[in-house]
């Protein structure tokens, strides 16, 4: 994801004077490239009044109040302050379109502005009418400054933006083009969608499940390993295989089940028998990969856990059957342990699983990685050869190559 979110609970487009409501990306461009030719000087003009005042400045000029909603430990805000806020082409069209202003949640009436526009999460920009309502939201802070306009451009248009796709869902369009869209908004909102597709596929008959718009749907959103749309493709996955691509099934049924294993682990309230019962049922879905992703869950959580001694013996054990044939993970894993260990078994068998991964594709990353392993296992001259390989490739790829040269200094000292 291109965009920075700190959630309150883990800490984890335009209407100008002379424009009317539509654009054309052209006209978004022409903007852009008018106020980025000039130098970078100015940013959005923030007015910090009390939220009575603010209200009465934006109906005094009729326009949209854009709400900077931040915490002060918050760095993506700290970030977005510093370098977006400050871009010209963002100062000019929120300070021309908006009466911005910007409030700490977690103070005075911040708090009560958070409870009120639901804020879960940092950075939320909030686009509020003159009536108190908002209108838009988008959590996070984006990295390209076309996002920060096209988001204020969707805020100011009342046929595009958050609130006008929420009555049109509400109406009962069920059209899966436009969910498409309006899922999107909501995860921009850090609103969660599952009750949406869940509504929305209790409507679609079986034969359906299966067209090219559903399967969208369910690609781009389904999380829920639970939910009758994942269950369907599951047990479907073959017919899914033949219309789309494999890669892409098998993507997204992984996504799926590695993202509840993990969201699991990352619980206040982790289970040792809620975990082992999903584990049960994803071994039992039929999913040829169902070993792999438990397999992976389980060295992810004996590291979390600090199990070192479960994580080196089930690497060890289970790797190869499992990933054998997977360069990234290979390298990956020779990495984890050879860092956790100084056992001669266990550097052996991470030595191997280099040198395969070089096997496999050699790159930069893993002929440096066998190399700090046979230093460790006393191979200097074959290490040095290994790292020679690694700046030889990073240099060939375009890539940094300090950090092998250094090593290989160190190796030759």
């Amino acid at each position: 994801m291109d965009t920075m979110i700190v959630p309150v609970f883990t800490f984890l487009e335009y209407n100008l004077i002379f424009m009317k409501r539509t654009f054309s990306i052209f006209s978004l461009l022409f903007f852009l490239t008018l106020f980025d030719s000039f130098s970078q000087n100015r940013s959005i003009t923030f007015t910090e009044k009390p939220w009575p005042e603010i209200m009465a400045m934006a109906k005094k000029e009729n326009k949209l109040i854009f709400m900077d909603a931040y915490a002060t430990w918050c760095g993506p805000c700290k970030w977005m302050a510093a370098n977006m806020f400050t871009n010209d082409s963002i100062a000019d069209f929120f300070n021309l379109n908006f009466i911005c202003t910007k409030f700490n949640m977690e103070l005075g009436e911040g708090m009560e502005l958070a409870k009120k526009y639901g804020v879960r999460a940092y950075p939320t920009l909030l686009f509020i009418d003159t009536a108190g309502n908002m209108v838009h939201k988008r959590v996070g802070a984006p990295r390209k400054s076309e996002e920060y306009i096209s988001t204020g451009i969707m805020a100011k248009d009342p046929d595009r933006n958050l609130a006008f796709q929420l009555k049109k869902y509400q109406s009962g369009d069920r059209n899966p083009d436009f969910l498409f869209g309006y899922c999107e908004l909501l995860q921009q909102a850090y609103i969660p969608v599952t009750q949406t597709l869940g509504e929305y596929f209790l409507t679609v008959k079986e034969e359906e499940m299966i067209s090219r718009s559903n399967w969208r749907l369910i690609y781009a959103y389904t999380e829920d390993m639970n939910s009758p749309e994942f269950l369907y493709l599951v047990k479907n996955q073959q017919k899914f295989r033949k219309l789309y691509t494999p890669d892409s099934v098998s993507q997204k049924i992984e996504q799926v089940y590695l993202g509840t294993l993990q969201n699991l682990m990352r619980s206040k309230t982790f289970s040792e028998d809620v975990y082992r019962t999903t584990k049960t049922k994803i071994k039992e879905s039929g999913y040829q990969g169902a070993d792999r992703i438990i397999f992976t869950s389980d060295l992810t959580i004996f590291l979390r856990k600090g199990q070192i001694a479960a994580f080196l013996d089930l690497a060890y054990t289970d790797l190869e059957k499992n990933s054998g044939n997977d360069p990234a993970m290979l390298s990956e894993m020779a990495m984890l342990v050879s860092s956790r260990t100084t056992d001669v078994k266990y550097l052996e068998k991470a030595g191997q699983w280099a040198k395969r991964s070089i096997d496999l594709k050699s790159q930069p990353e893993n002929n440096d990685i066998y190399a700090t392993i046979l230093v460790k296992l006393g191979k200097k001259d074959e290490a040095i050869a290994y790292e020679t390989a690694a700046i030889a490739l990073a240099r060939k790829q375009g890539k940094p190559a300090r950090k092998y040269e250094d090593a290989l200094k160190k190796m030759q000292e």
